[in-house]
Parts: structure tokens; sequence; C-alpha cells
């Protein structure tokens, strides 16, 4: 089923708005407003370990295979915090960032473990809102591109039922400086009630493969603390200028 109708085409000048958002509110607090978690959810705690796995494309032996892994806490009050660690090989994550949602004081928190310091950015309002079903939200795509998307049967994973969403973009000749046409296909699965990414994927012939996984998955209410500044940090406040959706598909 292709979904045109919810696709926003978009040129180079889109690209101007990344790096003042994300100077402004922090690459981790940028990912995260544009992740599939985000959005409030109330009354579904949880807590969620996802394995990131990223596979350069075939015969490309300048990069290697990373792993990162993020940590996910959610509370019955909609409250988010997700941290992200790379994974050395033969060692265990280190989680030096961590970035909170919080709905009830309309703020987002970027916490540097490693330097205890912090940032805390009050939001517009509607910048946080209630979790919006993925074909809610358009799909950007620069101009040429076609997108393609398709809902997949549900699944269980991890003994959660996960309803399963394929975009497929190609892009001919010429579309975004291309001399053949480009293929990619990334698929998602998030959680029908917890509202949280449980599996994903990427294959893209210009950066490689990319694979999600859910590690650990519990319901449970996490401590109230998570969503805090830990005392003894240096805590720096701003106000939040209006931010549109800066994630640009090519």
């Amino acid at each position: 089923m292709s979904l045109q109708g919810r696709v926003l085409t978009i040129g180079a000048m889109a690209f101007l708005a990344i790096p003042t958002a994300v100077a402004q509110y922090g690459g981790a607090a940028v990912a995260m407003l544009n992740s599939d978690d985000a959005g409030i959810v109330l009354g579904q705690p949880c807590f969620a370990i996802f394995r990131i796995t990223d596979m350069p494309p075939a015969g490309n032996g300048a990069r290697a295979t990373t792993i990162k892994v993020e940590r996910k806490w959610r509370d019955s009050q909609g409250r988010f915090r997700m941290e992200t660690g790379r994974v050395a090989e033969g060692q265990d994550p280190v989680f030096q960032v961590a970035t909170i949602l919080d709905p009830v004081k309309n703020t987002i928190t970027t916490i540097h473990m490693d330097t205890k310091t912090a940032s805390i950015v009050a939001l517009q309002p509607g910048q946080l809102h209630a979790w919006a079903d993925r074909d809610a939200k358009p799909l950007l795509a620069m101009p040429g591109v076609d997108v393609k998307v398709e809902h997949l049967p549900g699944k269980t994973i991890d003994g959660v039922i996960a309803l399963g969403r394929r975009v497929t973009r190609t892009r001919p000749p010429g579309t975004v400086g291309n001399d053949k046409t480009i293929v990619s296909v990334s698929e998602s699965w998030v959680a029908e009630d917890l509202k949280i990414l449980l599996a994903s994927s990427m294959d893209d012939p210009r950066t490689g493969k990319q694979t999600g996984e859910v590690m650990h998955l519990e319901r449970a209410e996490p401590d109230a603390n998570l969503f805090q500044v830990p005392a003894g940090y240096t805590v720096t406040e701003a106000e939040g200028r209006p931010m549109q959706q800066v994630v640009v598909h090519r």
C-alpha cells in the first residue's frame, strides 16, 4: 500500500534545521523526540534493554561492525528515560549520557554522567504530546523518492504483541545524486500496548544493514529517582524554541 498522501517532500533547506536543533537540545534529545518511542504513554510502566547492530555495506573494509545498547524506562506518569552506550568487543556497554522526557514538568533533560553536568530545556506547549500511531506522522522524502508503506501481521516478541510496519524507499537515478536506482527497506515493530520499540531493521546499500532487538523487557514501575538530576550535578536551564521534525530521510 503506497501512502503518497502522507509523504512530505523536502528540499536541501530542511537540513539547516538539524544543527540548530542539536545545538539547542542536544543530539540525544533530538533523536529521542523523533524516535518510535516518542510520545506520552500513561499507565504503562516498563523497562527495556535494546541492542542495535550496525553493519557496513559489503566490501567496505574501512568501517567495522558496531554495537550499541539502549536502556529505556517509562513510569505511569509517562516520564521516559533513555541511555545509550556503545559496546567494545568483550566489554560491557558504558552509559555516559541519559535523556529524560518529562510530560509532568514539560521538560527535556540531558544528563552527562561522566562530567556530572545536566541541561534542562523547558519545552514549547505541544512538543510533548500523546503517543501517536506511526501512520499519523508524515514521512519525509526528497523530491522524486517513491515511498511505500506496508503493515505487517502482528507477532509476539518477548511475550508481547508487536505491530510491524515496513517502509520501502525507491530513489530513481538522479534523485539524490545517484546514477543507479537505490532501494532501502526499513522495518519496525512496536509493542501494541506499551508503545515501545521491540525490533527494527534497515537495509540500505549506501550505509549497510542495521538490526535492533529487545534483549530484556519487564513491566515494572521504575525508581522515581531515575527521572531526576542526581544531587551534586551542575545544572543549566533554558527555554526551548519551537522545533519541527528534523530527521531527514534521503
